[in-house]
C-alpha cells in the first residue's frame, strides 16, 4: 500500500499551553487519591506519618506526575489536537457510531453494571465517559480520511483476496406460498395460460409476507439461503420455467427461476464499498497511530517543566496510542 500520511504539518500545527501547575487537574490517579484523603489532611500537610516522618501531599503529587504525569498530560494533548481537527476539516460522528463503540466497551468489561461500577471507582460520570468515546471515534474518523485509499489499492487487495470475495451458483425466482393445497392448485391452473403474470398473481394470492409486495421476487440466492424443498426446485430448474407444487415446511410453494448466476467471483464493482471498508478496519489501527504521530509532531507544545517534556516526548517517540476508553484503573482507591 501506498504511504498513509496523506496531512501535511501545516494543516495541523497546533499551540498547546499546558503549565506545570495544573497538576491536580491533570492527573487522574492523583485526584482520587486525595479525594479519598481524610478532611484533616488538608493541602500543605501531612497525609500520613511513618514513624513520626511525615509524607505530605506536595510528596504524593510529584511521585504521582513521574509516575503518570506525562502519559495523562499526552493524552490531554492528543484529544485537543482530536477536536481541533475534527472541526477544521468538519468531521463529526454519528450518535449511533459513538454508542456502537460504547457497546464495544461494555462487552470488553463484562456487563453494563460493571462499566458503571469502574466509572464509580474512577470518579469518571457517564457523560464524560461518552464524551470520552466520542473522542475516540472522533479519531477513527481522522485517521480513516486520511488514509485516502486509491482505486488501485482497492483493485489490488481484492485481487490478492479473490478467493474470499466469490460466491457460489445463484439463481433468481419468484416464489408463492400457500398455507392450503387447493389455493395452490388453483393458482397452478391459472399459471398454464399462455399470458400468465406470475408476479401479478404472487401479490394477489400468495401469502408469503416476505415477498409478496413485491411480486414474490426473492432476488438471487445461493442453495443454503432457503429450505431445502425451494432450493433444489429452483437450482433444477432453467430462466422462465415454473415448478410444480411444493411441499414445503410453511405449507405448499410454487417457484419461478428468472436468472441464473455461474459460482465464482464477485465482480469488484458490485462490492467496491465493502472492500474498502475492510482495508479500513483492517488498517485502521495503524492509521490511527500514524494521525496521532503527525498531529503530535506538527504540533508546537510548550511544557515549561523540562522534566515532564523530557517524558511526554519520549511517549510522542515511542508512538504512545490513545486510549481513553481503557477503564482499568492505575492505583487502588481507598473506600469513601
Amino acid at each position: 500500500m501506498g504511504k498513509r500520511n496523506g496531512h501535511s504539518a501545516s494543516k495541523l500545527t497546533v499551540r498547546v499551553r499546558l503549565r506545570v501547575p495544573q497538576w491536580r487537574a491533570i492527573l487522574l490517579p492523583a485526584a482520587l487519591l486525595l479525594c479519598a484523603l481524610p478532611a484533616a489532611f488538608a493541602a500543605g500537610r501531612a497525609l500520613a506519618l511513618v514513624g513520626g516522618e511525615e509524607i505530605t501531599e506536595e510528596e504524593l503529587r510529584a511521585e504521582l506526575v513521574r509516575r503518570f504525569g506525562a502519559r495523562v498530560l499526552l493524552e490531554m494533548i492528543d484529544t485537543r489536537l482530536i477536536r481541533e481537527a475534527a472541526t477544521r476539516e468538519g468531521v463529526g460522528v454519528s450518535d449511533s457510531e459513538v454508542q456502537l463503540k460504547y457497546e464495544q466497551v461494555v462487552a470488553r468489561v463484562g456487563s453494563e453494571a460493571d462499566l458503571q461500577r469502574k466509572l464509580e471507582l474512577l470518579g469518571r460520570s457517564p457523560e464524560e465517559f461518552r464524551q470520552q468515546v466520542r473522542d475516540d471515534a472522533l479519531l477513527d474518523r481522522l485517521a480513516i480520511r486520511h488514509l485516502d485509499l486509491s482505486e488501485a489499492e482497492v483493485e489490488a487487495y481484492y485481487q490478492a483476496h479473490l478467493a474470499e470475495f466469490s460466491r457460489g451458483e445463484q439463481v433468481r425466482a419468484r416464489l408463492m406460498l400457500f398455507s392450503q393445497r387447493e389455493n395452490a392448485e388453483a393458482v397452478a391452473e391459472a399459471l398454464k395460460a399462455p399470458d400468465a403474470d406470475f408476479a401479478g398473481l404472487a401479490k394477489a394470492f400468495s401469502e408469503d409476507p416476505a415477498t409478496r409486495e413485491k411480486g414474490g421476487d426473492m432476488g438471487y440466492f445461493s442453495r443454503e439461503d432457503y429450505a431445502r424443498e425451494i432450493s433444489d426446485a429452483a437450482f433444477a430448474l432453467n430462466p422462465g420455467e415454473t415448478s410444480d407444487i411444493l411441499t414445503v415446511p410453511d405449507g405448499y410453494a410454487i417457484v419461478r427461476v428468472e436468472g441464473r448466476r455461474p459460482a465464482g467471483p464477485i465482480p469488484l464493482a458490485e462490492i467496491a464499498p465493502a472492500v474498502r471498508a475492510r482495508m479500513e478496519l483492517e488498517l485502521l489501527e495503524a492509521a490511527r497511530l500514524d494521525w496521532l504521530h503527525n498531529a503530535r509532531t506538527s504540533a508546537r507544545l510548550e511544557i515549561p517543566d523540562p522534566e515532564l517534556e523530557r517524558q511526554v516526548r519520549i511517549l510522542i517517540d515511542a508512538n504512545q496510542p490513545y486510549d481513553v476508553t481503557n477503564i482499568t484503573p492505575e492505583l487502588p482507591v481507598a473506600p469513601r
